[in-house]
C-alpha cells in the first residue's frame, strides 16, 4: 500500500472510527456465532487471512479451512488457530496455487468432502505489485496484478459456487485503493483491485443467492500492506469484522462496500437507509441516477 502521505485523507461513513475490535464485533458474542458453518479463507497462512480464520474459529465455526501456496505458513497458521479454537472446530489447510484452476477445484472439493458444503468464503489472497509510474512501467509486471488479484479470485469464487451451502456468504477482501482517487505509482495495484471489485459485483448480480460484501480491511501491519511502522490498526479488527459481516446482523449490507474501521452499531442504525439506497456504499458514477 502507498505511504500515508501519498493517499487521500480517510473520511468515515460513521462518526466512530475503530483501529481495534469493538465489543460489538466480538466473535464471542452469541449473536455472531458461526456454529455449524464451514468457512474457507484464501491466503489464510499469514496476516489478515490468518486473523480472519482465527476469528471464525473463535466464533465456533464447524470448520475453518485455509488455502495458500506456502505449506509451511499454512501448517504454522493452522496450529496457531487450533490452539485458540473450541475443541469441536475442525481446522484444515490445503496447499493450492490459486492461479491454477485445477488445484483450486481439488482443494475446495477435498474440503467439502471432509466437512460438507461451504457456508462462508473469504476471498482474501492478493498481491501488491511494485510501485512505479505508468509511463515507464513494465507491462508484464503490470499484468501480474491481474493474475494474482483477479484470476485467483475468479477461480476460487467459481469453485465455491458449485460447493456452496444454502444462503452462502462471500466476503471479498478489497481495498480502499479500488475506489480512491488515483495514488501516484500505485496503478498496477489499484487497477487490478478495481477490476476485482467489479468482477465480484458481477458474481453477486448473477448469483442472487450469494450474500456478497466487499471490504477495506483496515490498515494493518502485514507484509502486503508495506509501511508497517505507519499502520495504525490491529490485525484482529478485520478478522472480527468479517465474523460480523457473515452474521444475520449484517444482512442489510448485501452487495455493499464497507470499511472494517466503521462502527457497526451506527451502520445498523442506518440499515433501512443503506439497504434501500442503491447508491449508498456502492461504487458508481456520482451525480447520475443509473
Amino acid at each position: 500500500m502507498a505511504a500515508k502521505d501519498e493517499m487521500p485523507a480517510f473520511v468515515s461513513f460513521t462518526k466512530k472510527w475503530h483501529s481495534e475490535p469493538s465489543p460489538s464485533i466480538s466473535p464471542e458474542r452469541p449473536e455472531l456465532s458461526a456454529k455449524g458453518k464451514n468457512v474457507v479463507v484464501t491466503g489464510g497462512g499469514t496476516g489478515i487471512g490468518k486473523a480472519i480464520a482465527t476469528a471464525f474459529a473463535q466464533a465456533g465455526a464447524k470448520s475453518v479451512s485455509i488455502l495458500g501456496r506456502r505449506v509451511d505458513k499454512l501448517k504454522e497458521s493452522a496450529a496457531a488457530i487450533t490452539a485458540l479454537a473450541p475443541k469441536e472446530t475442525q481446522i484444515l489447510y490445503k496447499q493450492a496455487d490459486l492461479q491454477n484452476r485445477a488445484q483450486v477445484d481439488e482443494a475446495l472439493k477435498s474440503i467439502a468432502d471432509q466437512v460438507g458444503k461451504i457456508d462462508v468464503l473469504v476471498s482474501n489472497a492478493g498481491y501488491l505489485p511494485p510501485p512505479g509510474a505508468l509511463a515507464t512501467y513494465d507491462i508484464e509486471t503490470f499484468m501480474s496484478g491481474f493474475e494474482l488479484n483477479v484470476r485467483t479470485a475468479f477461480n476460487v469464487i467459481q469453485a465455491f459456487i458449485k460447493l456452496a451451502a444454502p444462503d452462502p456468504v462471500l466476503i471479498n477482501i478489497s481495498t480502499a485503493m479500488a475506489h480512491f482517487e488515483p495514488a501516484p505509482g500505485m496503478s498496477a495495484y489499484t487497477v487490478s483491485k478495481a477490476a476485482n471489485l467489479k468482477m465480484v459485483d458481477s458474481f453477486a448480480k448473477e448469483n442472487p443467492q450469494l450474500h456478497v460484501v466487499s471490504i477495506q480491511p483496515a490498515w494493518t501491519p502485514t507484509d502486503l500492506n508495506g509501511h508497517q511502522e505507519e499502520a495504525p490498526d490491529k490485525v484482529e479488527l478485520p478478522g472480527h469484522f468479517c465474523v460480523w459481516l457473515a452474521s444475520p446482523e449484517a444482512k442489510f449490507l448485501k452487495s455493499k462496500f464497507v470499511w472494517a474501521n466503521w462502527d457497526v452499531d451506527e451502520l445498523k442504525a442506518r440499515a433501512e437507509e443503506i439497504q434501500n439506497n442503491k447508491f449508498l456504499l456502492a461504487v458508481h458514477l456520482d451525480g447520475i441516477d443509473m
